[in-house]
């Protein structure tokens, strides 16, 4: 006697559950390849996060410089900019000269820096919008993360304001 119809598909559908599915060890193999993956990511993607957060402060020190820049050569009075860091805060706040006002609303950085080199620094414009303070020469001062990278923040005498990752300044503390 031969085989039946139904035979042949019972036959194969038994075929194709056997076949089908991964195996245990198939499923270690690649629990682990992950895992080995994520130990080597994770470390990188918290420094890249950490130099990200840096680069962000730093540009947001820079704008707000070149922001009170602006406000004193719209006011034509000098404006004075300070920028510390106290108990892991940075804090940038902008009067007029004379401390007869605020120029700009004062900002804090929290968790992205965690000082200022050289601070606190003052920097200080006039109607013009030239730079005023520290002497007739460019004003360089650095901005340092938790893990001692530092960016820098440079003023030429005409007042304008530039940021770059290379760290041109005092060393982080």
């Amino acid at each position: 006697m031969g085989v039946t119809r139904q035979n042949k598909t019972d036959y194969m559908l038994g075929q194709k559950n056997r076949e089908g599915g991964f195996t245990l060890i198939e499923m270690m193999i690649v629990v682990a390849i992950i895992g080995i993956g994520a130990s080597i990511a994770v470390p990188e993607f918290i420094k890249w996060n950490a130099r990200t957060q840096l680069r962000q402060a730093t540009s947001e020190i820079a704008s707000q410089l070149t922001m009170a820049r602006m406000a004193a050569m719209n006011r034509n009075r000098g404006v004075d900019v300070t920028i510390q860091a106290t108990s892991g805060v940075v804090n940038v706040s902008a009067v007029a000269s004379g401390g007869s006002g605020t120029v700009i609303p004062s900002r804090s950085l929290m968790n992205s820096v965690k000082s200022v080199t050289g601070g606190p620094v003052t920097v200080s414009f006039s109607s013009l919008g030239v730079k005023t303070s520290a002497g007739t020469g460019t004003q360089t001062f650095g901005v340092c993360d938790a893990n001692n990278v530092q960016y820098s923040v440079t003023i030429i005498p005409t007042g304008r304001v530039n940021w770059s990752v290379s760290s041109t300044a005092t060393p982080c503390p």
